[in-house]
């Protein structure tokens, strides 16, 4: 019982918030705070229905599962519009441009993971704790650190500044590390 009143909250709360989104005449701010309130109260039906662990999983779907549909449904297959041809201009390859993008490359993958991998680890080491919790923690902090040093190293107008310090990340960890 509990099941079927959360897929009717969901899909209520949906369609509310669906007429809000188009601007139908059925909208405003009381509709808006209603609908998320009859999803807050799906979860909480799917909860009783199937415990917590649960519940949550299956009322976040639903509220997909639901949204995916209505706005299947309301698909419109337009003409698509002629295409302007562009002035065909010929591509002169400039030789710096690839020395540039070769430097990148090189900083961006090997370098920066390198990187993120030896000072994860290295940073990870001077926490309390067991040895495996530090290198579970190791494991999810090494592809944020490869993410921001490898943008670091894309944004950067000067490329020394990054390939400089990435170096240091390997080295000074490494050092320590294996020494």
């Amino acid at each position: 019982m509990y099941s079927l009143l959360g897929v009717a909250l969901g899909a209520s709360g949906v369609a509310g918030l669906y007429s809000c989104w188009r601007k139908m005449p059925l909208s405003g701010p009381l509709v808006v705070a209603l609908s998320w309130l009859l999803v807050a109260a799906s979860l909480w039906a799917w909860s009783q229905a199937s415990g917590v662990e649960f519940g949550v999983s299956y009322a976040l779907m639903g509220f997909s599962l639901v949204a995916w549909l209505v706005l299947l449904f309301n698909y419109e297959v337009r003409e698509s519009k002629q295409a302007r041809s562009a002035p065909s201009a010929s591509v002169t390859v400039d030789s710096r441009s690839w020395g540039r993008h070769a430097l990148l490359f090189v900083m961006t993958l090997p370098l920066a993971g390198a990187a993120s991998i030896f000072s994860c680890v290295w940073l990870c080491s001077f926490l309390p704790g067991h040895t495996t919790d530090k290198m579970v923690l190791a494991v999810f902090l090494v592809p944020v650190v490869w993410g921001l040093a490898a943008y670091w190293a894309g944004a950067d107008p000067r490329p020394a500044r990054p390939a400089l310090a990435l170096l240091l990340a390997i080295a000074i960890p490494a050092l320590s590390l294996y020494l």
